[in-house]
């Protein structure tokens, strides 16, 4: 009986040796370069664990507060290095020179496939939330926005002009807005176009001729301006859309269900 007790007690020493490991092997020390990454760590309920963010983090406000370290496309690696990161989340598209200059440091850093469809925002969520140690948080949050984007949609889908930026840059069919357009219950009109961001002549957009025009820069006086803009069916429905979150929309993180659900109301007068 009593040699019994005693391996219980090993047993059980074993046991919080493990999970004392466990716990020291999750990362406590973390470097975000994208802003959506940024969001989706603050989601995770990780956000104390942030050392260091991109000059464009800036939700939540929490996020102001914490060291920069350059843009995500020319990060400032001796900055990045000097804050002892145990791992930096980066973009698989973006500063490749920078990530490998990091992990010949000894730095671990994962780099994270770019987001082409709304379905592929979970799949960053759910490797940030390994990564983290917080698997069953990052499944509660995938869990909340699937539901938030699973409203039925509208039998016919207005044809859309999203403009990203001045200039007539827009989206085409390769780029994850292109997919929150449709959840929203509408058509881009450049989706047939296997590119991310591109720009659009102003004919082009004209000869399509969109039920609804969003704008995520640049006001409706502007757009009223260009040539021939008036006889746009988008401005015949009243449909140019400046009310969505620049930020919250333009990026692959948890805001941009919020705004996906604004949006089917902006185009549908429905909630």
């Amino acid at each position: 009986m009593k040699k019994n007790n005693n391996c219980f007690f090993v047993l059980c020493a074993a046991a919080l040796c493990f999970c004392a490991f466990s716990g020291s092997a999750r990362a406590e020390r973390v470097v975000s370069l994208m802003p959506s990454y940024t969001e989706i760590i603050y989601e995770l309920g990780a956000g104390g664990d942030l050392v260091g963010v991109t000059n464009f983090c800036n939700w939540p406000p929490a996020a102001l507060k914490v060291e920069k370290t350059g843009d995500y496309l020319r990060p400032n690696v001796e900055k990045i290095y000097s804050l002892k990161p145990d791992v930096v989340f980066a973009g698989a598209w973006a500063a490749e020179n920078s990530s490998k200059q990091l992990s010949g440091m000894g730095i671990k850093v994962v780099q994270l496939p770019e987001e082409k469809k709304i379905a592929d925002i979970f799949t960053t969520i759910r490797l940030i939330a390994a990564e983290l140690g917080r698997k069953a948080r990052g499944g509660k949050l995938i869990k909340e926005l699937s539901a938030s984007a699973g409203a039925a949609l509208p039998a016919g889908r207005k044809k859309v002009y999203l403009e990203v930026d001045s200039g007539g840059w827009t989206t085409g069919g390769d780029s994850f807005l292109s997919d929150a357009l449709a959840l929203a219950g509408g058509k881009n009109i450049f989706g047939g176009e296997k590119k991310g961001y591109f720009q659009a002549s102003w004919e082009e957009v004209l000869l399509l001729d969109p039920e609804a025009v969003i704008l995520l820069s640049g006001t409706k006086e502007e757009f009223l301006a260009r040539p021939m803009a008036k006889g746009l069916a988008a401005v015949k429905n009243g449909l140019i859309i400046t009310s969505l979150d620049r930020d919250a929309f333009s990026r692959p993180g948890p805001r941009i269900f919020g705004e996906i659900k604004k949006l089917r109301g902006l185009l549908y007068g429905k909630k």
